[in-house]
């Protein structure tokens, strides 16, 4: 059987070969419609894209790396999912995707990412925030890459997150609606860019109806862990956790304390993760556009690695959405002791 052609392709369609080409190999000047049909039509014709000779000649591996540092893969399953995400918007262009999980050794030494030193990657994801030190070595090794899910002046790189200032202003009015007027934040503020936008959209909300609202309650260490934070449980009536993870935990220790959700106490969380991570209950969180970002990120960085005059976009901040469930309730008439 005769190979299918790029040539093939464009006879099929109606277009040029240059056109089908630019659409195969990920290259500006083919809109975003044309480039899907021109894939589909591809993959309907059984055609095989060969990108090795044009990687040789280009200098690229087609491959972007995806750094995800250790600490962030304990129970929670988000960044995996995040992950998986990368990886489907990948498939829909020439580039493929490789995981390196950053050890807290090589976090702390500021090592550099073995795709990196073995030229295994034209660019680089860097999924969740690494400290400062870590972000201040790998800007200055590497050109192309991209923030994502955290934003940092370190290094001018263009950063995609999510718009956590936003989304937890509408989770604590949620609360406050309900009628709770003495609503705690837990999460370390100095440990992400995402919690402390949590916590400052909590603020926000607060100020806006005249109700006091408390420094954040810290939930981990300087090594990223969690500790067994105070509750302050006389003092709050509703709680917002900077995730679902630690929402799982706090609902775990009202339990132990004799004390159940909603009922007693309301919380909402963050990344709309299962009922597994939320110790069986169904807690009302923001959902992150997991996929949104995910090509948002993919399309930048491609840019960069392809064009000779790329322009930066800075920060870029996706907005999520309110996924209601049943751990929102009034508060109880007397404050808890």
């Amino acid at each position: 059987m005769r190979r299918v052609r790029m040539s093939d392709i464009a006879n099929e369609l109606g277009i040029s070969t240059v056109t089908v080409s630019k659409a195969i190999t990920g290259r500006e000047g083919v809109s975003d419609d044309l480039r899907e049909a021109i894939i589909q039509k591809a993959s309907e014709m059984g055609y095989v894209y060969n990108g090795l000779p044009h990687a040789m000649r280009m200098g690229r591996t087609y491959t972007i790396g995806i750094l995800i540092s250790a600490k962030y893969l304990g129970e929670s399953s988000f960044y995996w999912v995040f992950y998986r995400h990368l990886l489907s918007v990948l498939k829909q262009t020439p580039y493929s995707g490789t995981l390196e999980i950053v050890e807290n050794d090589e976090e702390s030494r500021c090592m550099l990412p073995a795709c990196i030193t073995a030229n295994k990657a034209d660019g680089l994801i860097l999924l969740g925030q690494f400290p400062d030190p870590y972000l201040a070595m790998i800007t200055a090794k590497v050109e192309r890459l991209i923030f994502l899910d955290f934003y940092s002046d370190i290094g001018a790189c263009d950063c995609v997150a999510s718009n956590n200032f936003l989304g937890s202003y509408n989770l604590t009015k949620l609360l406050i609606d309900a009628g709770h007027t003495r609503i705690g934040f837990i999460g370390s503020t100095s440990a992400t860019t995402s919690i402390l936008d949590r916590y400052m959209g909590f603020c926000k909300a607060m100020l806006e109806v005249e109700l006091p609202y408390e420094p954040a309650i810290d939930d981990r260490d300087e090594r990223g862990q969690y500790i067994d934070c105070d509750l302050r449980l006389g003092d709050f009536t509703a709680y917002i956790c900077n995730n679902d993870q630690l929402a799982g935990i706090v609902i775990k220790r009202l339990r132990e304390l004799g004390l159940e959700v909603p009922r007693d106490v309301s919380i909402v969380g963050f990344d709309n993760e299962s009922e597994l991570v939320t110790d069986g209950l169904g807690v009302t969180s923001l959902e992150v556009n997991l996929q949104a970002m995910s090509q948002t990120a993919v399309k930048m960085l491609i840019e960069h690695i392809e064009s000779n005059a790329y322009q930066s976009y800075g920060r870029t901040f996706i907005d999520g959405r309110v996924v209601g469930k049943q751990s929102i309730a009034p508060p109880k008439v007397t404050r808890l002791v």
